[in-house]
């Protein structure tokens, strides 16, 4: 086995370790250090409730079909699909993809009132 594979292998299992709060860093750690390797910071892991790249835009755009909305009405809609985020994230979200979707020509609003652009 190349020494980088084992490097890796010990750099990957250190990483899992610190996320996880296994045992036996302190040895991994050892083995590190007497391959004159260095240890990096580990971040912690990504979140699992992300959304997925555009989920929110698709979500604006589906209440939309419904004929023109608040913002608050498209803020309802979109929160019971969205149940990881507080009513206040929800809302923030809603705005940042209105918004968003406005600049990109899709969506239009009119005073206070949101609707698929044309």
């Amino acid at each position: 086995m190349q020494d980088k594979t084992i490097d890796n292998a010990l750099l990957t299992l250190r990483r899992q370790i610190i996320r996880s709060g296994g045992k036996g860093l302190d040895h991994v750690e050892a083995l590190l250090s007497a391959r004159d390797v260095d240890m990096p910071r580990v971040l912690p892991a990504k979140r699992q409730d992300v959304a997925r790249k555009g989920h929110m835009s698709a979500l604006v755009l589906e209440a939309l079909r419904g004929g023109p909305r608040t913002a608050a009405e498209v803020t309802a809609y979109v929160a019971p699909r969205r149940p990881e985020l507080s009513p206040d994230a929800a809302h923030k979200r809603t705005a940042l993809a209105l918004t968003k979707l406005r600049a990109r020509g899709m969506v239009r609003r009119e005073g206070r009132v949101w609707s698929i652009g044309e």
